[in-house]
């Protein structure tokens, strides 16, 4: 009890040094202009998540871009290979098949969010009763663990699961969903859209509560009809949430990893071992640091690179 109230009678004493350090460089700005203190007033409240972006995010990716060029298996000190470890994952066939369905599910996922989710924002957006429930209802996914959907879709999944009792009822056999290597990707993909169709409709919904109602006036006086409306005014004005949702969609799919890692451990012979699981099972179960830390660098440029060639085209099709 002591040790407590002394850890509770200490706080006052960490608060009264932050901001008697604040005051100090209130102090030392005194001789600033207005904006330049206003500047650093900013950057003193922005400083405290750009360390813990440059601690957590940046440092990590910089430290794992550096060991890509070393061989380490975690019990011996790096040692520099150069590009070796990107030639070793290069000629590694599970490597090409881990790309491949990494891309499969990544457009397997996000085409179909991309039109689901606007349809839903549309429905949502007309007036309908109990409309918050209903809202609530359907953002309830994205705000379950994703653990805790792998673990029930697994079990929904199984032979004898919720699916296939579904389907036996209109007469059709039961599958071996996660168990098949014709199914397993599939039944993966169908988690991903059901889980990103809620948070990217809510996106969707968004942007068009901010499009002015006094267009699609403009537009009915015109003799526009709901088609010509939806094209000429609401794509056009919503086409920076498509961008958001598109680049979000993309990146949030090529980096799944839970529900191959829960759900299927990369089998059936591969077929769900999506790029960061193959990347998780080089470097902790192989223990080859170096070649898991070059196949992360080339997600990353794999992903910033569809992310500026998205910017690119949607800005020709007159995002700007």
């Amino acid at each position: 009890m002591e040790r407590k109230l002394g850890v509770v009678q200490a706080q006052p004493a960490v608060f009264d040094r932050f901001f008697f350090l604040l005051r100090r460089t209130a102090a030392w700005g005194g001789g600033l202009s207005l904006q330049s203190r206003l500047r650093l007033a900013g950057f003193l409240f922005v400083l405290p998540a750009l360390i813990h972006l440059g601690t957590f995010k940046f440092y990590p990716m910089f430290e794992a871009f550096r060991l890509s060029f070393y061989r380490y298996d975690l019990m011996t000190p790096p040692v520099f290979n150069g590009l070796k470890n990107y030639w070793i994952i290069w000629e590694n066939p599970l490597f090409h098949q881990s790309f491949w369905v990494s891309v499969k599910y990544m457009f397997g996922v996000s085409i179909p969010e991309w039109f689901l989710a606007l349809g839903l924002a549309l429905l949502l957006n007309r007036g309908m009763p109990a409309r918050p429930l209903i809202r609530l209802a359907y953002f309830f996914p994205i705000a379950m663990s994703q653990i805790v959907v792998a673990l029930v879709w697994k079990f929904m999944y199984h032979p004898y699961g919720l699916v296939n009792t579904l389907l036996e009822f209109f007469g059709v056999g039961r599958i071996n969903w996660l168990s098949t290597e014709e199914t397993a990707l599939p039944a993966l993909i169908a988690i991903g859209v059901w889980r990103g169709i809620p948070l990217f409709g809510v996106l969707y919904l968004a942007g068009l509560q901010a499009i002015p109602k006094e267009y699609y006036e403009a537009a009915t006086m015109d003799g526009a009809g709901p088609f010509q409306r939806f094209i000429h005014v609401t794509i056009p004005l919503l086409l920076p949430t498509i961008l958001l949702v598109m680049v979000m969609s993309l990146l949030s799919a090529m980096k799944v990893f839970l529900n191959p890692l829960v759900m299927t451990e990369g089998g059936p012979n591969g077929t769900t071992r999506v790029l960061p699981y193959f990347i998780y099972e080089t470097g902790f179960a192989y223990f080859r640091m170096g070649e898991a830390a070059a196949a992360s660098t080339v997600l990353f440029a794999f992903a910033f690179g569809l992310t500026l060639f998205q910017l690119r085209v949607l800005r020709r099709g007159g995002l700007e």
